[in-house]
């Protein structure tokens, strides 16, 4: 029987320096270590572009430690998206592109071209054969789940698998379960009764594939796998088994083996991401399916859930930076710009856009970070056209409502007229300095997880070496209690409505609020003086009416913001806020803290409430001060976004921006006015 074994490193854009040296160092050296200690293993890895241009930056010796296997027939390397993107979301001459670069860079480590791709989390569609066209790519990794959802007969699983999409064929290798469970979870004794079971029922090929990250970077596995010897024992295990099992590179498999097809997959993935990607509604009715159906083998045929796509649903905030990826292609074409595009493809990088048992889009410096590149190509698409400004209208993120985007020197802006003309992306681009997005605030939402979060701390089980995929442990007291779900989208300048007597309660309770909504406006824009100009009037609520108007500087960072709340005869007092929603990054650092009027600045991860004309918030970290002013002193309330959401470690909270309100109160049927005043600045 032949075995392929195949490993997947990846590291996101925008992850912390120290925590990829630390993947180094326990998982991605030592599995190499390990590896070139066992001359009879044949093995395939895929390492994505972001984590081979660190590796070359701090330690190229691996990479000529990888070269020099390679040369010796003992190691393939698999392409994929030069940045990890997911395959079929995004437009296909980007994803060509990024495959072409990446088989380039690998063809210089390896010596030869590759023939093999990583289907970055395993995201199919029908129409992956016709993108990958013309790439050189002649096999796609993907899960045995798969295979069987598309008909192949499950002894015929381990073969590779034809598939077709407009007469472009492509072979799949289907990826074991049974195998990526095992693997280094069971003992190593009971990983090769497995082998040989399968050897016994004639299968002739097993393909495992599987995150390298389980061999170091998982909680417990770098004890399990190198410090307790899993990893060797398992590798010196396969070459004793030399007589019966032998390992083959997934290119020889897919050269020498019979094929069988065409076959053709739906839309799909690994099991969990389509559980994850489901609403919490659905995912728990899901599950109790799942488990009125666990005896079955067929279960995950059967038990159908979402697919990726459906995170663009869930999240607006991914779908947001979705869809203004796509918007930024054709200026970032035009532009002819080799750097532009790049910074494209580093914002395609899959981790900021999803959630699952790892953290995602619930990691602020991830989703910053992608932010950032797309803000860079934006820029230097600018630059590069000599066109200043850029100014565009349109339902750009395909919600049945309109958005303004504008680009200017100094700031990058988005208003959402369904949401009342709010402020989604907020980005100052300091002269010569790099861009600091301070907008991509996420809201608070609850997960099918949240039941399942405790009030005691329980440790990490950092020792213990069962997958990620089992029960976790809050990672502080007091968690379940923390847990808040935002009663509206966490945006900027947007208007809140809220009871009085009892509005301060409710604010920061996040039991309340009427914020303002408003599908299909269509807003009225004019050119005054140096700035753009955005006005739109609408109900707010029974009885109460918003006229608005939001303006941005062409010739500064600078945003201006008016709105006149009218309230019928006869309708109740109520206090009306503004609310600005910014992210930076972490509420418990003493470098980032709001200074409300005379009061002493504090932290953005505690609460504070005063009375003022003027806020500043300070980012000392990312070097920018925010100014904001008002034209009458307004009651100032502050409030940290903490979110609790799952990690690979445990549930955990997590800084996902500050609200601040600034609100005045209104006497039944009167009206009042709302100036603000938002300006950024570099902290020199």
């Amino acid at each position: 029987m032949k075995l392929s074994l195949c490993l997947h490193n990846h590291q996101p854009v925008g992850n912390f320096d120290e925590i990829v040296e630390k993947a180094y160092a326990d998982c991605y050296e030592p599995v190499l270590e390990c590896f070139e200690r066992h001359p009879g293993i044949r093995l395939a890895m895929h390492h994505s572009g972001c984590l081979l241009d660190w590796i070359e930056a701090r330690h190229p010796d691996y990479l000529r430690r990888i070269s020099a296997l390679c040369a010796e027939g003992r190691l393939e390397l698999l392409s994929g998206g030069y940045y990890e993107p997911v395959i079929p979301v995004f437009r296909r001459a980007d994803i060509q592109s990024q495959v072409v670069s990446m088989n380039d860079r690998l063809e210089a480590l390896a010596g030869s071209r590759p023939c093999g791709l990583w289907l970055t989390e395993r995201v199919w569609e029908p129409s992956v054969p016709s993108i990958l066209a013309g790439t050189g790519i002649e096999y796609v990794v993907v899960d045995d789940l798969h295979l069987r959802l598309a008909g192949v007969d499950p002894g015929s699983a381990g073969l590779p698998v034809l598939t077709e999409d407009s007469g472009h064929g492509i072979a799949l290798l289907g990826s074991s379960r049974e195998m990526r469970y095992a693997i280094p979870f069971a003992e190593v004794k009971d990983v090769l009764s497995i082998l040989a079971g399968m050897d016994r029922d004639g299968i002739r090929h097993v393909f495992y594939g599987d995150d390298g990250e389980k061999f170091g970077v998982w909680p417990g596995t770098r004890l399990r796998c190198h410090e307790r010897g899993w990893l060797d024992a398992f590798l010196s295990a396969l070459e004793d088994a030399s007589g019966w099992l032998s390992t083959v590179l997934p290119r020889e498999a897919v050269e020498s083996l019979p094929a069988v097809g065409p076959f053709y997959v739906p839309a799909s993935s690994y099991p969990e991401m389509g559980e994850w990607a489901l609403s919490p509604e659905r995912q728990e009715s899901a599950a109790a399916v799942r488990r009125a159906v666990t005896e079955s083998p067929d279960a995950d045929l059967f038990v159908r859930t979402g697919f990726w796509r459906n995170f663009l649903t869930r999240y607006a905030e991914a779908n947001d930076l979705h869809k203004r990826v796509l918007h930024a292609e054709k200026a970032v074409r035009d532009s002819g710009s080799r750097e532009a595009l790049r910074h494209l493809w580093r914002s395609q990088c899959n981790c900021s856009y999803w959630h699952g048992v790892f953290g995602g889009i619930y990691l602020p410096h991830l989703r910053d970070a992608v932010w950032v590149e797309l803000a860079e190509a934006e820029r230097t698409a600018r630059e590069c056209l000599g066109s200043g400004h850029s100014l565009h209208r349109g339902d750009i993120d395909c919600d049945g409502s309109e958005e303004i985007v504008i680009g200017t020197d100094d700031i990058s802006i988005e208003m959402r007229a369904g949401e009342g003309l709010s402020v989604s992306e907020l980005t100052f681009l300091p002269r010569g300095g790099r861009a600091v997005t301070l907008g991509n605030v996420l809201t608070r939402r609850r997960e099918a997880y949240h039941s399942l979060v405790g009030e005691s701390a329980g440790g990490t089980g950092s020792d213990g070496t069962e997958s990620i995929h089992g029960d976790m442990e809050a990672l502080e007291d007091g968690l379940a209690s923390s847990i808040a779900v935002d009663p509206y989208r966490r945006l900027s300048f947007r208007e809140v409505l809220l009871p009085e007597p009892g509005g301060r309660d409710a604010w920061f309770g996040c039991r309340g609020g009427m914020a303002a909504v408003t599908p299909g406006a269509s807003p009225e824009l004019s050119t005054v003086g140096d700035g753009v100009s955005a006005r739109l009037s609408y109900p707010i609520a029974p009885g109460f009416s918003v006229d608005k108007r939001l303006s941005v500087s062409l010739g500064s960072p600078a945003v201006f913001y008016e709105s006149t709340l009218a309230s019928d005869p006869g309708s109740p007092g109520c206090r009306i806020g503004c609310e600005l929603c910014l992210n930076l990054l972490t509420g418990s650092e003493d470098d980032r803290v709001v200074c409300i009027g005379a009061a002493a600045p504090v932290r953005t991860g505690v609460c504070a409430e005063g009375r003022a004309r003027r806020v500043v918030v300070e980012d000392v970290w990312r070097r920018v001060r925010v100014l904001i002013e008002s034209e009458s002193e307004l009651d100032v309330w502050q409030m940290p976004l903490d979110s609790v959401n799952r990690s690979e470690r445990g549930f955990e909270r997590v800084h996902q921006g500050v609200a601040i309100l600034f609100s005045s109160v209104v006497p039944p049927g009167g009206r009042a006015v709302t100036a603000l005043r938002l300006r950024m600045e570099a902290i020199v």
